[in-house]
């Protein structure tokens, strides 16, 4: 395994299954609310998380430090949820799970008003194209860079703003103004 992965020195270079261990800790529930933003589907997620740890487990020594892990982790989930998106099966599965946010700390009207916008604007950012969903997703949730939105998708960085761009007009048109203030 290459000296340059920023898993904790605690853990040995040798040791491959603690390395994944902590990768699943650290960056576990991340991952699977990424993959949940590719598939719209819980049962797919869990699915596909195991096959993107068991990816990893096996690539792991091939990580080569160009990137940050946690790109190189992205990058390793975007391409096996591309995988499942291109696969047969996925044209097979209707897609009715639906995102649920906790209420906050307002009266009672005030949380169902905005657990209503907030499903609004997830409704309509999951309806996006995935090339657009996905962009928004991981500038905005994630808080990746457009250079590191560009390197884990490999594509131009211009065109990622581009598709920002584009994401942003077909949600204010979708949402008609109402909630989009950017």
């Amino acid at each position: 395994m290459d000296q340059n992965i920023d898993i904790p020195s605690s853990i040995q270079s040798s040791d491959r299954e603690g390395a994944v261990e902590w990768i699943m800790e650290e960056y576990g529930e991340s991952l699977k609310r990424f993959i949940y933003t590719y598939t719209k589907n819980r049962a797919q997620m869990d699915d596909i998380f195991q096959e993107v740890m068991l990816t990893v487990y096996r690539k792991l020594d091939t990580y080569e430090g160009r990137a940050s892990l946690k790109n190189w982790l992205y990058q390793v989930t975007a391409n096996k949820c591309k995988d499942y998106l291109r696969s047969p099966i996925h044209r097979l599965i209707i897609w009715k799970d639906q995102i649920k946010d906790k209420s906050t700390m307002n009266t009672p009207e005030q949380s169902v008003l905005q657990d209503e916008q907030k499903q609004i604007v997830i409704e309509s950012i999951m309806n996006l194209p995935i090339k657009y969903r996905e962009v928004l997703i991981l500038q905005y949730y994630k808080e990746f860079s457009i250079q590191e939105i560009s390197d884990l998708l490999l594509v131009n960085p211009s065109t990622i703003k581009t598709r920002i761009m584009r994401a942003k007009e077909k949600l204010k048109l979708e949402l008609k103004g109402e909630f989009f203030d950017e």
